[in-house]
């Protein structure tokens, strides 16, 4: 009998010994998981960079599939130190990235135990597998709980606007956007006149602005109605202004500078090259135009609006540094001595107002012509 319990007792201790012995290495070899900086010389200097070291991919499986929260805490946590500090990534040429395999997320995502999920949440999220896990389980405060993080990809952002749930659908076009092919076929649909792209339009503007590049594509594809909606809510990006002056009516970018009275230079440029005399008097009369922005880009486009230039000149941007002698000359100077400073070169702000305000086309227009063409 007492040998029979020995045995029992060895047996019971050479499981637990060969349970220590496995977990040991899983813990060294989560040792083995890191980042850190290096460099290499090439014939302009050294580069530096960011590597990451991990494991392979049926290591990590393995690991989470043992089911031990320990061992799994453990390798998130080592997996998120591997990265590089946010604060850093603009020191290096390239920056590896350092995530768990989408295999071992799966299964993180199906055991769903609320201290490993925050942990891998708070700084990666799941891929397709993961998400599928959690569709499938269709928790809406697990899905909130998820967008509060990471927005869901394009396949379950479909799922998501199909199942129509206004808080889920909010959360994840405020925190996260759409993805583009969603987008993309939305604007398609704006320029087939489908009512659910419509839709869509209106549901996404009333949480969030559009990025660059569908800014561009709203620009030519909306309507009045739908332009007038979004510019009620967000400004145009100032390099999307050129896109605004050169795709909209005239009366619409009037509506935008009435609410957004501002122009990047190349948008200011177009609304000098297509713009009536009322359009350029509506936009001086804006409190917030870059006035000496549309005064030279209204040098460029002859022949020249001469009550536009002179409500330019009246508020002009001039700086108390410049020259003296030249602002006297073109004020009292005659009109061989103005037009040699002239072709001498370039006068300052002060001066230029003082040569305008002389009131003699052929200074004001030469010096153009030679100066700001």
């Amino acid at each position: 009998m007492k040998t029979e319990n020995d045995n029992k007792f060895v047996a019971q201790g050479a499981a637990a010994w060969q349970e220590k012995e496995i977990h040991d290495q899983i813990m060294s070899d989560l040792n083995q998981v890191y980042g850190h900086e290096d460099c290499y010389f090439q014939i302009n200097g050294y580069i530096y960079v960011w590597l990451v070291h991990v494991l392979p991919e049926a290591r990590a499986l393995e690991i989470a599939n043992r089911g031990r929260k320990d061992e799994i805490m453990y390798m998130i946590e080592r997996y998120k130190q591997a990265n590089c500090p946010p604060e850093k990534r603009s020191f290096y040429s390239s920056v590896g990235v350092a995530q768990l395999p989408e295999s071992t997320k799966k299964v993180i995502a199906e055991r769903n135990q609320s201290d490993e999920v925050n942990a891998l949440l708070s700084w990666d999220g799941y891929g397709y597998a993961g998400q599928d896990v959690i569709f499938a389980r269709n928790d809406h405060f697990e899905k909130m709980r998820y967008l509060e993080r990471h927005g869901f990809d394009a396949y379950h952002q479909r799922l998501l606007l199909q199942a129509n749930n206004s808080d889920e659908i909010s959360l994840q076009i405020t925190k996260h956007g759409l993805a583009d092919e969603l987008l993309d076929e939305m604007f398609e649909g704006l320029q087939e006149n489908k009512s659910e792209s419509l839709q869509l339009y209106y549901l996404y503007i009333s949480y969030r602005e559009f990025p660059e590049k569908y800014q561009r594509r709203m620009l030519r594809v909306v309507r009045t109605p739908e332009f007038e909606a979004y510019v009620d809510k967000y400004g145009i990006w100032a390099w999307v202004h050129e896109d605004l002056l050169e795709y909209r009516l005239m009366s619409e970018v009037r509506y935008y500078l009435e609410r957004h009275p501002y122009l990047s230079y190349p948008g200011a440029l177009k609304l000098a090259q297509k713009g009536s005399h009322g359009d350029k008097m509506f936009y001086i009369s804006a409190p917030s135009c870059d006035i000496n922005g549309f005064l030279w880009a209204m040098f460029k486009c002859p022949p020249f609006d001469y009550e536009a230039l002179t409500a330019c000149f009246l508020r002009i941007t001039t700086s108390k540094d410049e020259k003296q002698a030249d602002i006297d000359l073109m004020k009292t100077g005659t009109h061989s001595e103005v037009m040699e400073r002239i072709k001498q070169g370039k006068l300052s702000n002060r001066a230029l107002t003082a040569l305008f305000f002389r009131n003699s086309k052929e200074e004001f227009e030469t010096y153009i012509s030679l100066w700001e063409k």
